[in-house]
Parts: structure tokens; sequence; C-alpha cells
């Protein structure tokens, strides 16, 4: 057997022990995962699973909706940002306002100003994304505003602009709020 015969017969049992690692190795992966989710499986009893539910009261859990604030509590505090009254602005604190506003007022301890208008939530995003950016204002986040309503940020120097967008019975109602 010449030297060339018995060197590519080495290496063919060298590429055969390489493949049969190299097939072995995840099978050898997976029944140690295996394993181990077993012994995590047993490490918790299953009676405390089944006491998992109990661990919070149902008197606490009843008690949930009760700690959100109602719209009445939230206008003792805030004033009726909702239902603004008066004849609305052209424009406030150099924002602009749009010019279907039907009725506005300031709520000028919150450095709020609210409108209503017989818009949709699509035309007050389109108007204060063309107006603001216009102005030199940045949007760096918004919740998406769909048909119920949403929220735009927009930002210029140090100061912050948030748009809440809301609509029930085809009255869309804006709250601008400056911080």
């Amino acid at each position: 057997m010449s030297r060339l015969s018995k060197f590519l017969m080495v290496l063919g049992l060298l590429v055969f022990v390489l493949a049969c690692n190299f097939i072995t190795q995840p099978i050898d992966d997976v029944q140690n995962l295996a394993q181990t989710a077993q012994a995590l499986g047993t490490a918790i009893p299953i009676e405390t699973l089944r006491a998992l539910p109990s661990l919070i009261p149902a008197e606490t859990l009843q008690a949930f909706p009760s700690a959100i604030p109602t719209l009445e509590a939230l206008a003792t505090v805030f004033g009726d940002l909702t239902n603004p009254q008066g004849v609305p602005a052209q424009e406030w604190k150099g924002i602009p306002i749009m010019p279907q506003a039907t009725a506005g007022q300031e709520f000028s301890e919150n450095n709020t100003y609210s409108f209503k208008a017989n818009v949709t939530t699509t035309e007050v995003q389109d108007f204060y994304n063309e107006k603001l950016t216009a102005l030199g204002w940045n949007q760096p986040f918004s919740i998406p505003v769909e048909a119920e309503g949403g929220i735009m940020t927009f930002q210029k120097d140090n100061n912050t602009l948030l748009i809440t967008i809301t609509s029930s019975e085809g009255v869309t109602t804006v709250i601008l709020t400056l911080t």
C-alpha cells in the first residue's frame, strides 16, 4: 500500500469521525435541554401551580375598576377638558387651532387648551402634522390615531406639545397640552 493510499484512508477515517460527531452533537444538546426542562418541571410542585390563582384575592381583582378615575372625577381636578365652552381661538401660545373648531377653552392651570370640531380624527392628525412641521416642530412619538382617537407628541426647543384626540358621536375633541 502506497503512502498516498494510506494518507487518503486516514483522511477518510478522520472525516467520518468528524461527521459522526457533527451529527451526534445536536442530539446530545436536545437531550440536555430535555433533562433541564424536566428538572424545572419537577422543581415546582403541582400544588403550588394550582394554588397560584388563589394568591390574589377576588376582592382585590374586583377593586381594580374602581381605582380608575371617572371622567367626572377628572373634571373636578382638571376642569372639563372634554367639553370646552366659548368661542374658539385661532391660535393658542403659537399653536394653530383648526378653523373648523366650534367651541374652545383654555385651562391655564393645566397649561392646556381644548376645542371641539366637526372633523375626523384623521383630519386633525393631518392638520397638525402639516402646520406644526411647518412651524419647526418635530414628532418624536405618537400613538396611532384611529377613528376613536389617539395621541400625538411634538417637540420644539425645550417645549413638548401633547395632542390628545378623541371622537364620539361625530364630534372630535382635541386637547393641547404644552409643557
